[in-house]
């Protein structure tokens, strides 16, 4: 669906420029004022943190949502990209002022939909060129990421919080049907421990969603553990492995398909001082090895968006920053098949 928008809008800036062509051709008014021009179209994503990536097969990767500067306090930035490793940015859907800000965007690869929850727990999806309504009756969460189960064709969320209204923090293991366009709240027999902001992805060979860190401050926890979820068991397991990334918070994880692994960068720990290292997560081993690549590599940062781009095979990196005050809007990505970072610039 999004390749057809894409599309679409390609023709649309012909006819305009056709348009431009015979006006320009043709003879002048006299007094008439000619309108100003109108501003270029943006050719990439402005700077920005809280966003998020996701993989939309076919297209490469999607990004929506985020902050323009000061974390939350920023302007909230709804505009929707996808982006290509080879070819670049494009935008796909300008800021929508109805789409009011949220912490949960995910791709449903069996629609081709982008699906977003909102803090008042309204799900939107992207249909037919433009976000609409699909249910008013999510979870209201603040502090969570959505990771798609292909198996299952399911959402799944965990934890979150009201920081902003009662200050309470949850363990709650939540999962969206885009068939039915319904939450679930499931109730497994363990959980990890209540908390927001941790990094979570889905291994497809394994089946299972891989949950590392996160936060409780109302506890003043900041976690280092590792969980993982099975969808059709509904079971939670506590990993142990015999070493583990520092504990962190405001970090990102992605499901290298190449692989086989998990891939985790950034985070900032308690004292909010940001991570530049790259760890590796084996499932099958329950195992964490730090990475290290040489060459260039992204800065130190947290608030940041990354997924694996599966028909590249290429995992894409996105904004954040070293603090709240610092966002870019620079593009990493990562060859799992060479251990290796290259920065995206824009041609000129």
């Amino acid at each position: 669906m999004i390749r057809s928008i894409l599309m679409k809008r390609a023709s649309r800036v012909l006819s305009l420029i056709a348009v431009g062509l015979v006006t320009a051709c043709g003879s002048p008014s006299v007094g008439v004022t000619p309108s100003p021009s109108p501003s270029p179209a943006p050719t990439a994503p402005s700077v920005r943190g809280y966003s998020w990536l996701a993989d939309a097969t076919g297209v490469g990767v999607v990004l929506f949502g985020g902050f323009d500067a000061k974390g939350k306090a920023g302007k909230w930035l709804p505009d929707l990209w996808s982006y290509r490793v080879g070819a670049g940015w494009a935008l796909v859907a300008p800021a929508s002022a109805d789409v009011p800000p949220g912490d949960g965007f995910g791709y449903d690869i069996h629609s081709s939909k982008p699906i977003f929850l909102d803090d008042n727990g309204t799900t939107w999806t992207f249909e037919t060129e433009t976000w609409k309504r699909a249910g008013t009756t999510g979870p209201q969460l603040h502090g969570i990421h959505l990771a798609y189960d292909s198996k299952a064709d399911r959402l799944l969320t965990f934890g979150g919080d009201h920081i902003f209204t009662d200050g309470t923090f949850f363990d709650d293991t939540w999962v969206y049907d885009p068939g039915a366009a319904a939450w679930t709240k499931r109730h497994p027999t363990l959980s990890p421990s209540a908390r927001s902001y941790y990094a979570m992805a889905y291994d497809a060979k394994a089946d299972r969603m891989v949950l590392f860190g996160g936060e409780n401050v109302n506890r003043g926890e900041f976690f280092a553990d590792t969980w993982t979820y099975s969808f059709g068991a509904n079971r939670w397991t506590e990993m142990r492995p015999k070493e583990s990334p520092p504990a962190r918070d405001y970090s990102v994880m992605a499901y290298d398909s190449v692989r086989d692994r998990m891939l985790l960068f950034g985070g900032v720990d308690s004292s909010e001082t940001p991570f530049d290292a790259l760890w590796a997560y084996d499932l099958s081993r329950d195992t964490w090895t730090e990475l290290k690549p040489t060459g260039p590599r992204p800065a130190a940062r947290a608030w940041h968006s990354m997924a694996f781009d599966n028909e590249a095979g290429i995992l894409v990196l996105f904004g954040g920053g070293r603090t709240r005050s610092a966002y870019t809007n620079e593009v990493w990505t990562f060859d799992p098949q060479t251990d290796t970072w290259s920065q995206w610039r824009e041609a000129k």
